[in-house]
């Protein structure tokens, strides 16, 4: 009989691996987090509705539904809407942990996919890369709490006032639409109203609303 002593894996590994890898890949191409994240505030819906609030081609829409069903975050369903099939896409979220732990979910994926399509974001990422979108997200939650100020934003992350300004409208615009999608934030109360026309300019919208 052998003595190797038993495995210490947790029996959730399998699972925490998948969230790792489906976060990894998100974050790695804006355009499947944009079409995921319209998914997921929408769900259910149809590839061909989603695709046409993202303004997607029909094989490019189809392209990330099958790689979001492979990482396990999205799933074609047995139901139909105007003739086509309803997809349901799930939230996902994990941690990071180093220096510090950072908690990664729908709000910082959706953000990441509004690279794509907004300039303010596009070019923060450019000026101060993609790691700095976390923590412009968490100033601008702080923000949208009341418990800070732009300026404050804009001290905390090390960014000119009127940079931080400017990536705070457009990530509030973001989150306000894709709070109610992610877990992470469910025990999170904005104080601050966003308006309804800062809303519209932003690269999402509820289906329903």
């Amino acid at each position: 009989m052998s003595n190797a002593p038993a495995s210490v894996q947790p029996p959730d590994a399998g699972h925490t691996a998948h969230r790792f890898f489906a976060i990894q890949e998100l974050l790695g191409i804006p355009e499947l987090a944009r079409f995921y994240t319209d998914l997921l505030i929408n769900t259910s819906t149809t590839i061909t509705a989603a695709r046409e609030r993202q303004e997607f081609s029909k094989s490019t829409a189809y392209k990330y539904a099958n790689m979001l069903e492979k990482l396990g975050v999205a799933e074609e369903l047995d139901e139909h809407q105007d003739g086509s099939a309803l997809w349901r896409a799930e939230p996902v979220s994990g941690d990071w942990t180093d220096e510090i732990t950072l908690e990664f979910g729908p709000a910082i994926i959706a953000v990441y996919g509004a690279t794509s399509v907004d300039d303010d974001l596009e070019l923060y990422v450019d000026r101060h890369g993609k790691a700095a979108l976390a923590p412009a997200v968490m100033g601008t939650i702080n923000y949208l709490q009341g418990e800070t100020t732009r300026r404050g934003v804009a001290d905390d992350v090390g960014v000119p006032a009127v940079e931080a300004i400017a990536v705070t409208q457009a990530i509030e615009r973001v989150l306000v639409v894709v709070k109610d999608s992610d877990p992470t934030l469910s025990d999170v109360t904005f104080e601050v109203n966003v308006h309804e026309r800062a809303i519209e300019r932003g690269p999402y919208e509820r289906a329903d609303e």
